[in-house]
């Protein structure tokens, strides 16, 4: 079985950590507490497998047979681990907001979907194919409705830190397939806890608070983990990495490298400034030529990843608007996905006018150009902003 070599690292792993109570610590947001709606039973939330109607994996031109890799399916690439086949990719949400900066693990990420939450600023849903590639990341915040259900749509386990109220009988409702770090949570730890790259954490933790962040963060900006405890807290909560597909589907239509869409655009694009809010209104992606790649900035600066003081840059970017507004509560943000919209797809130098459809919790976004076809995208990394339709006149695009 492909879990196996993560189980049994699991089991060595298990019999050496310290056997102490987790503190289960409170998520502090600025007008609410989300933690402290009750847990829901593993029994509703993970347990529950959803059949869903999985499309043919075509690898056409991606697969190499002289590669002994496999293709990533969230890349496209043939680079991801052959015994990673027919697994399911994992889903971080990751802290946006300005005084959270820089973030950990970000330009690792086979892919990222930036969204709007309450007040405008935004969050990051981190995808990793393989939950053993995942790196320390951080800092980790808590579900939305919509997080959840970008997860679901590539049936990837959805991994946060804190929910807001009306998450509790979504997962259940929805059988999405989730960990909350905020019950798995450990104290303070830094560089000096590690023991060979692994912070060993008391028995049923597997999250924990930088100890450095601490001292110049306030406390909801701190929590971190990496792939081998996120691998630990999905064996703890009995949710299987198995999709039961002999491969796990691409999220998008990967060609190699010679898309029909990029290739025909009249359009260019060496730079795109997306407007989010007023609280977060530069999300710019600038093209380098040299490499192929868009670079990240937003408020004002490059966003950078401390692990390896790296930029995020991307190969794709894909800007979705769509109806957003907000919940019923006043305070939440609610975003209608299976209403779709249009938008951009960006690559090469090249910008392509798209629409988008996601049908259903658990059915992936489906990108189509103006004919109506599903759009070819080149393979690697991807960047898709989820923008209010209201917001679209604010987007700049540089030619």
């Amino acid at each position: 079985m492909k879990t196996k070599r993560i189980i049994a690292s699991l089991l060595t792993l298990a019999m050496v950590l310290p056997m102490a109570a987790c503190n289960k610590t409170q998520e502090s947001d600025a007008s609410v507490t989300e933690a402290s709606v009750a847990v829901t039973s593993e029994s509703e939330t993970t347990t529950t497998e959803t059949t869903t109607e999985a499309t043919t994996t075509t690898t056409t031109g991606l697969y190499d047979p002289n590669n002994d890799l496999a293709i990533n399916p969230i890349t496209g690439l043939q680079d991801m681990d052959p015994e990673n086949v027919g697994l399911r990719s994992v889903s971080v949400v990751v802290n946006n907001v300005s005084v959270s900066l820089p973030q950990k693990g970000v330009s690792e990420a086979d892919c990222i979907y930036e969204y709007e939450t309450e007040g405008g600023v935004t969050r990051l849903l981190c995808v990793f194919a393989d939950v053993n590639t995942i790196p320390e990341i951080g800092s980790l915040r808590s579900a939305r409705l919509v997080s959840a259900d970008l997860a679901a749509g590539m049936d990837s386990v959805f991994v946060h830190f804190g929910r807001e109220p009306r998450a509790v009988n979504h997962f259940s409702n929805d059988h999405i397939k989730h960990v909350d770090g905020n019950y798995l949570c450990a104290g303070k730890y830094d560089s000096s806890d590690y023991e060979n790259g692994y912070v060993v954490l008391p028995s049923g933790c597997f999250f924990w608070r930088d100890k450095k962040w601490a001292k110049k963060r306030a406390i909801e900006h701190t929590a971190v983990s990496s792939g081998a405890h996120i691998a630990e807290a999905i064996a703890y909560k009995d949710i299987s990495l198995e999709t039961g597909l002999e491969e796990t589907p691409m999220i998008l239509n990967f060609v190699p490298d010679n898309s029909v869409d990029i290739a025909n655009a009249t359009e260019t694009c060496t730079a795109i400034n997306v407007y989010f809010s007023s609280n977060n209104d530069d999300a710019l992606f600038e093209y380098n030529s040299e490499d192929g790649m868009y670079y990240k900035s937003e408020y004002g600066n490059p966003q950078m990843d401390m692990n390896n003081d790296q930029q995020v840059r991307v190969k794709n970017v894909f800007v979705l608007y769509g109806r957003v507004q907000a919940a019923d509560d006043g305070y939440r943000t609610d975003y209608f996905l299976n209403e779709g919209g249009s938008g951009y797809y960006i690559c090469d130098g090249k910008l392509v006018p798209i629409n988008w459809i996601k049908n259903d919790i658990h059915e992936p976004i489906i990108i189509t150009n103006e004919a109506g076809e599903e759009i070819e995208v080149n393979r690697g990394t991807s960047y898709f902003c989820m923008v209010r339709q209201s917001q679209r006149d604010k987007t700049t695009i540089t030619p």
